[in-house]
Protein backbone atom coordinates (compact mmCIF):
# COMPACT_ATOMS: atom_id res chain seq x y z
CA UNK A 1 0.00 0.00 0.00
CA UNK A 2 1.01 3.57 -0.57
CA UNK A 3 1.79 6.34 1.84
CA UNK A 4 -1.92 6.90 2.61
CA UNK A 5 -3.27 3.43 3.33
CA UNK A 6 -6.80 4.67 4.05
CA UNK A 7 -7.18 6.45 0.71
CA UNK A 8 -5.68 3.53 -1.24
CA UNK A 9 -8.05 1.05 0.40
CA UNK A 10 -11.03 3.32 -0.18
CA UNK A 11 -10.14 3.74 -3.87
CA UNK A 12 -9.63 -0.02 -4.25
CA UNK A 13 -13.01 -0.72 -2.62
CA UNK A 14 -14.67 1.80 -4.93
CA UNK A 15 -13.12 0.21 -8.04
CA UNK A 16 -14.25 -3.25 -6.89
CA UNK A 17 -17.80 -1.96 -6.37
CA UNK A 18 -17.80 -0.58 -9.92
CA UNK A 19 -16.75 -3.97 -11.28
CA UNK A 20 -19.55 -5.66 -9.32
CA UNK A 21 -22.11 -3.06 -10.50
CA UNK A 22 -21.13 -3.71 -14.11
CA UNK A 23 -21.69 -7.44 -13.82
CA UNK A 24 -25.00 -6.88 -12.00
CA UNK A 25 -26.11 -4.50 -14.75
CA UNK A 26 -25.23 -7.00 -17.47
CA UNK A 27 -27.08 -9.74 -15.61
CA UNK A 28 -30.16 -7.55 -15.12
CA UNK A 29 -30.23 -6.52 -18.78
CA UNK A 30 -29.87 -10.04 -20.16
CA UNK A 31 -32.49 -11.47 -17.78
CA UNK A 32 -35.01 -8.77 -18.68
CA UNK A 33 -34.37 -9.10 -22.42
CA UNK A 34 -34.95 -12.86 -22.12
CA UNK A 35 -38.30 -12.22 -20.41
CA UNK A 36 -39.34 -9.51 -22.86
CA UNK A 37 -38.49 -11.62 -25.93
CA UNK A 38 -40.50 -14.53 -24.56
CA UNK A 39 -43.43 -12.21 -23.81
CA UNK A 40 -43.45 -10.92 -27.39
CA UNK A 41 -43.13 -14.47 -28.78
CA UNK A 42 -46.09 -15.60 -26.66
CA UNK A 43 -48.17 -12.62 -27.81
CA UNK A 44 -47.37 -13.33 -31.47
CA UNK A 45 -48.25 -17.00 -31.02
CA UNK A 46 -51.54 -16.09 -29.36
CA UNK A 47 -52.64 -13.34 -31.76
CA UNK A 48 -51.26 -14.41 -35.16
CA UNK A 49 -54.03 -15.25 -37.63
CA UNK A 50 -54.49 -19.02 -37.80
CA UNK A 51 -55.81 -19.44 -41.33
CA UNK A 52 -56.76 -22.87 -42.60
CA UNK A 53 -53.47 -24.62 -41.88
CA UNK A 54 -52.00 -22.76 -38.91
CA UNK A 55 -48.75 -22.63 -40.85
CA UNK A 56 -48.06 -18.99 -40.00
CA UNK A 57 -48.12 -19.62 -36.25
CA UNK A 58 -46.08 -22.80 -36.62
CA UNK A 59 -43.42 -20.93 -38.60
CA UNK A 60 -42.67 -18.42 -35.80
CA UNK A 61 -39.10 -18.81 -34.56
CA UNK A 62 -37.20 -17.14 -31.75
CA UNK A 63 -33.42 -17.25 -32.08
CA UNK A 64 -30.73 -15.51 -30.10
CA UNK A 65 -28.77 -13.16 -32.32
CA UNK A 66 -25.15 -14.29 -32.55
CA UNK A 67 -22.18 -12.81 -34.29
CA UNK A 68 -22.78 -9.22 -33.20
CA UNK A 69 -20.08 -8.24 -30.79
CA UNK A 70 -21.20 -6.79 -27.47
CA UNK A 71 -24.87 -7.00 -28.46
CA UNK A 72 -27.54 -9.16 -26.88
CA UNK A 73 -30.98 -9.85 -28.26
CA UNK A 74 -33.34 -12.12 -30.12
CA UNK A 75 -34.75 -12.37 -33.60
CA UNK A 76 -38.42 -13.28 -33.92
CA UNK A 77 -39.28 -14.20 -37.48
CA UNK A 78 -41.72 -16.27 -39.46
CA UNK A 79 -39.48 -18.80 -41.26
CA UNK A 80 -40.30 -20.85 -44.30
CA UNK A 81 -42.93 -20.59 -46.98
CA UNK A 82 -46.59 -21.36 -47.44
CA UNK A 83 -47.27 -24.35 -49.73
CA UNK A 84 -47.99 -21.89 -52.56
CA UNK A 85 -44.42 -20.54 -52.22
CA UNK A 86 -45.17 -17.24 -50.46
CA UNK A 87 -42.75 -16.60 -47.57
CA UNK A 88 -44.48 -16.66 -44.18
CA UNK A 89 -42.76 -13.39 -43.18
CA UNK A 90 -44.36 -11.68 -46.19
CA UNK A 91 -47.76 -13.12 -45.25
CA UNK A 92 -47.28 -11.91 -41.66
CA UNK A 93 -46.38 -8.40 -42.84
CA UNK A 94 -49.40 -8.25 -45.14
CA UNK A 95 -51.73 -9.46 -42.38
CA UNK A 96 -50.18 -6.99 -39.95
CA UNK A 97 -50.26 -3.86 -42.12
CA UNK A 98 -52.92 -4.81 -44.66
CA UNK A 99 -53.22 -3.92 -48.33
CA UNK A 100 -55.71 -1.97 -50.37
CA UNK A 101 -57.92 -5.09 -50.28
CA UNK A 102 -57.18 -6.46 -46.79
CA UNK A 103 -57.48 -4.59 -43.50
CA UNK A 104 -54.41 -5.07 -41.31
CA UNK A 105 -54.80 -6.72 -37.92
CA UNK A 106 -51.68 -5.09 -36.40
CA UNK A 107 -50.89 -8.27 -34.47
CA UNK A 108 -47.12 -7.76 -34.85
CA UNK A 109 -47.31 -4.06 -34.00
CA UNK A 110 -49.34 -4.79 -30.84
CA UNK A 111 -46.88 -7.47 -29.70
CA UNK A 112 -43.91 -5.15 -30.24
CA UNK A 113 -45.69 -2.37 -28.35
CA UNK A 114 -45.33 -4.49 -25.22
CA UNK A 115 -41.64 -3.56 -25.25
CA UNK A 116 -42.45 0.04 -24.33
CA UNK A 117 -41.06 0.86 -20.92
CA UNK A 118 -38.49 -1.93 -21.06
CA UNK A 119 -35.77 0.48 -19.91
CA UNK A 120 -37.72 1.11 -16.71
CA UNK A 121 -38.19 -2.63 -16.14
CA UNK A 122 -34.46 -3.22 -16.67
CA UNK A 123 -33.67 -0.41 -14.23
CA UNK A 124 -36.06 -1.88 -11.64
CA UNK A 125 -34.42 -5.30 -12.03
CA UNK A 126 -30.96 -3.72 -11.59
CA UNK A 127 -32.12 -1.84 -8.49
CA UNK A 128 -33.53 -5.07 -7.10
CA UNK A 129 -30.21 -6.84 -7.68
CA UNK A 130 -28.15 -4.07 -6.09
CA UNK A 131 -30.48 -3.94 -3.08
CA UNK A 132 -30.23 -7.68 -2.51
CA UNK A 133 -26.42 -7.63 -2.86
CA UNK A 134 -26.15 -4.74 -0.42
CA UNK A 135 -28.07 -6.51 2.37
Amino acid sequence: MGWNDGATKELNDYLESLKQAGSLATEAITQQIDLEAEKVRAALTKTAPRGKTGGLVASLTKAQVAGRREWYGYSLTFKGSHPDGTPYQKIANILNFGTSHIKGTRFISKAIRQLRGMDDRINARFEEKTQSKGE
